[in-house]
């Protein structure tokens, strides 16, 4: 099995350890890999002193596995956005070992001394665009735009936050990934759409409030809490009580509350009625199924609460995008 591990740094440091772990060298930003096992791009960018871009691209037909090492330099921030595909993830406190579980569509927000280890399986198409940046420059570029948020951040260091891509994040995301790396002004182009991922992400995140300043003591946790997310996916028809999956997890309520809240932003109730609702959109699109026919499959028995939270989640109701479907 391929195995690439790099260390939390700036983007040429990474690279390089990439290259390395696939026997590549390379002389500019942008190289590519391809060999009977692996075909990947990779992209990378010092676009100041004090923020760095990769984007990566690859898919193979053996699993790889890819250690993300932390760094002692704890004015790092490391924001890495998948866009595609689902894979086994574990984080960890500087302890990686072999039990990987949960990555997925959406950004991941950490401290410079998390460490993941992830298994991406044979045949996975992915898409990363990875940022590294520096406190003291966030405060400053942002103002008090961003300050706020960072000072509820910093209470709560270490910290692991996990965001879902809303619709302005993944198609700004997509529209860098088809771009020419060729093209004229590439770093140029690059630097303003990551500016732009930034802010739309932070913007995403100050809707938070007070849970951002909730940490996260053991990274064990939070691979409990992604392998208990799993569970709740493969079970959203059935009931899903906090009582119930607090136990499943070994925590008390308190504590899968607030380290819900810490990782996902929100209470368990409310993540759960999130992830109904994605997988509502789901079936419809997959089944074209009544609406009551998909409450009912999703735990629901009374419509009016089943498209209610819909559209809480979406912004629109459920019978409206059945209909704009017909048309």
């Amino acid at each position: 099995m391929l195995e690439i591990a790099y260390k939390i740094n700036h983007t040429e440091v990474m690279a390089s350890s990439v290259a390395d772990a696939v026997g590549q060298r390379f002389a500019s930003p942008y190289f590519e890999v391809k060999n009977d096992a692996f075909k990947a791009s990779i992209e990378f960018y010092l676009l100041n002193d004090y923020l760095s871009i990769q984007m990566s691209k690859f898919e193979q037909t053996e699993p790889v596995t890819v250690k993300r090492l932390g760094t002692e330099n704890e004015q790092l921030l490391i924001l890495d956005f998948h866009v595609s595909g689902v894979a086994k993830l574990e984080v960890t406190d500087n302890r990686v070992e072999n039990t990987p579980n949960g990555l997925s569509h959406g950004a991941y927000f950490a401290s410079s001394t998390v460490e993941s280890y992830a298994v991406f399986p044979p045949g996975f198409n992915n898409q990363q665009f990875h940022i590294v940046m520096d406190k003291r420059w966030l405060k400053e570029f942002f103002s008090d735009e961003i300050v706020t948020s960072l000072q509820r951040i910093e209470k709560a260091s270490p910290f692991f936050i996990y965001e879902r891509l809303n619709n302005s994040i993944t198609t700004l995301l997509l529209a860098v990934f088809r771009s020419n790396h060729q093209m004229p002004f590439r770093k140029t182009f690059l630097h303003g759409k990551t500016l732009e991922l930034l802010a739309l992400f932070f913007a995403k995140l100050q809707d938070r409030g007070t849970h951002l300043e909730l940490g996260v003591s053991n990274y064990n946790d939070v691979f409990r809490l992604f392998d208990l997310m799993l569970y709740v996916d493969e079970n959203l028809g059935e009931e899903l009580a906090v009582t119930v999956l607090s136990k499943k997890i070994g925590f008390s309520e308190s504590k899968l509350q607030n380290l819900c809240k810490a990782v996902y932003g929100k209470s368990v109730s409310k993540e759960i009625t999130e992830r109904r609702m994605i997988k509502a959109l789901e079936l419809f699109e997959k089944y074209q199924d009544s609406i009551s026919a998909v409450g009912y499959k999703l735990g629901y028995t009374n419509m009016s609460h089943f498209s209610k939270a819909f559209k809480k989640v979406h912004g629109f109701l459920p019978s409206t995008y059945l209909n704009n479907r017909k048309k």
